[in-house]
C-alpha cells in the first residue's frame, strides 16, 4: 500500500487522535515520514509536461513575466498584503483551532520528539465587487481569504538553535473523496498573491506563521474553492501506521453584518482603487484616481475631475488629500488652475481654491463621493454641491480589485 493510500485509509476510519509519541521516532516512523516525502516530491511531476530528453543548460525565455493576476487565485488580489494577520477574527463558530504534534527535527536535521503546536483556521472578509472570477464563477457571492496559523510555544518560537517542527502535508476532499489523487493537495503560502510559493512538506517552521490557502498552478483538477464548504486534512507524517492526521470541516462562507461586518463596509483606500471612474448615465465627464505611497502611516489620494463649465467647455478640477492607512474615507481639497498654457507654451498659471470632495468606495466597482465648491465669478466654471455614485472603467494592470 502506497503512502497516500495509507493516508486515505487513516482518514476513512476516523483515526484523528494524536499518537502519544514521548520519545524519538522509531526507524519505522522515520521510514514512513520519508516515504510520504518521496511521494509528494514525485507526484505533481506527472501533471506537468515532460522535459525533452538530453542535456539542457538553459531554457529559452529571456524575459520575466508581465504583471497579471494568478489564474488559479482563490481570493481577490486586493484582499490582503503581507504581513497576514497573526490573530483570528470572525464568529467563534467559524474559528477552528486545535493542538497537535508536528514532525520535529533538531538543528542537525535529525528526527526528535514531536513538538506540540497550535493550529487555527479562519477566514477574513474580502472585497466583493460582483466580478466573475476563478473563485466566484457567477460574481454573485461574497469573497473571503482562508488562513491557517501554526503557533509555537513562546519558549521556542523564533529559535534556530533548538529543535523545530516541520510543515505538514495538506489536502482537501472537495471535489473528490479519493485522497490518493494528487489533485487533493492544498498549497499554503506565508505571503498572499503568490503563484508558486508553498509551505512544502517537511520544511522548517522556525517562527509562528500565518499561511493563506492557495491552489497549485497545475491545472483545473487542482482548483479548490475555499469560499465553499470543504474539509482540510492536516497530516504531519508522524509515523506508521498512525500519521497523526487532523481534519477540519470548514463551513461555507456566508457573511452577515454581525458575523463578518468588514464584508459590508467600504474598502480601505489603497492603490487597488487607482483607475478611471465615470457615470454610465452620461458621457463627457469622469475622474482619474491615483493613490500614492506616503509615510509609514498614510497615503496621498488624488483625483482629476474631467468636467465642463456652463457653456460646455472642458474644465478640470484637481483634488488631493492625505489618508491614514486603513481608512475607508478621504476628504480632499479641490483646486482649479487658470492662466496656464499648452505643451510648454508660455503661461502664468494660478492655482485657485474650489472646495472639497469626500470619497469612499463601497466595493471595488463603485465610488461614492460628495462635493461642494465653486469658482470665482470671472472664471464661471462648474460650481455646486451634491452626491454621486460612479463605477470603475476597468482594473489597472497588475492591480486587480475584485
Amino acid at each position: 500500500m502506497n503512502t497516500l493510500s495509507r493516508l486515505a485509509l487513516t482518514v476513512a476510519v476516523g483515526a484523528f487522535t494524536v499518537p502519544a509519541l514521548a520519545a524519538t521516532p522509531t526507524a519505522a516512523d522515520v521510514a514512513a515520514h520519508n516515504a510520504l516525502l518521496s511521494t509528494l516530491r514525485a507526484g505533481p511531476a506527472k501533471d506537468q509536461t515532460a522535459a525533452a530528453a538530453g542535456a539542457k543548460a538553459y531554457g529559452h525565455n529571456t524575459s520575466p513575466g508581465s504583471p497579471t493576476p494568478n489564474a488559479y487565485r482563490t481570493y481577490p488580489p486586493s484582499c490582503a498584503a503581507y504581513p497576514l494577520p497573526d490573530a483570528p477574527s470572525g464568529p467563534a463558530g467559524q474559528i477552528y483551532t486545535t493542538t497537535m504534534q508536528f514532525w520535529t527535527r533538531d538543528a542537525a536535521g535529525n528526527p526528535v520528539t514531536p513538538e506540540v503546536v497550535g493550529v487555527t483556521i479562519w477566514r477574513i472578509a474580502c472585497s466583493s465587487g460582483g466580478y466573475v472570477t476563478p473563485y466566484n464563477t457567477t460574481g454573485n457571492f461574497y469573497n473571503s481569504m482562508t488562513l491557517m496559523r501554526v503557533d509555537r510555544d513562546a519558549s521556542v518560537d523564533h529559535h534556530r538553535d533548538l529543535p523545530y517542527p516541520t510543515f505538514p502535508f495538506l489536502q482537501t476532499n472537495q471535489g473528490t473523496t479519493d485522497l490518493t489523487d494528487d489533485s487533493t493537495r492544498v498549497r499554503a503560502a506565508a505571503e498572499p498573491n503568490t503563484v508558486m510559493a508553498d509551505g512544502s512538506y517537511d520544511s522548517p517552521i522556525y517562527d509562528s506563521t500565518t499561511y493563506v490557502l492557495e491552489n497549485f498552478n497545475l491545472g483545473a483538477n487542482y482548483y479548490h474553492e475555499y469560499n465553499d464548504a470543504f474539509t482540510l486534512i492536516i497530516n504531519p507524517g508522524l509515523g506508521d501506521p498512525d500519521p497523526g492526521v487532523r481534519t477540519f470541516d470548514i463551513a461555507a462562507y456566508s457573511p452577515t453584518t454581525s458575523t463578518y461586518p468588514d464584508a459590508f463596509n467600504p474598502l480601505p483606500i489603497d492603490g487597488y482603487l487607482s483607475t478611471s471612474w465615470f457615470s454610465p448615465d452620461h458621457g463627457g465627464e469622469g475622474m482619474e484616481v491615483q493613490v500614492y505611497d506616503g509615510d509609514a502611516n498614510s497615503r496621498t489620494f488624488t483625483a482629476g475631475w474631467y468636467a465642463s463649465d456652463s457653456t460646455g467647455r472642458p474644465f478640470w478640477l484637481f483634488a488631493q488629500g492625505n489618508v491614514p492607512i486603513g481608512a475607508t474615507t478621504v476628504q480632499t481639497t479641490a483646486v482649479y488652475v487658470s492662466g496656464g498654457g499648452f505643451a510648454g507654451s508660455a503661461g502664468n498659471a494660478t492655482t485657485n481654491q474650489w472646495g472639497t470632495v469626500t470619497f469612499s468606495f463601497p466595493d471595488c466597482n463603485h465610488m461614492h463621493f460628495t462635493y461642494n465648491g465653486q469658482t470665482d465669478a470671472a472664471t464661471a466654471g462648474p460650481s455646486g454641491n451634491g452626491t454621486r455614485d460612479w463605477i470603475r472603467v476597468a482594473n489597472t494592470n497588475g492591480l486587480a480589485c475584485e
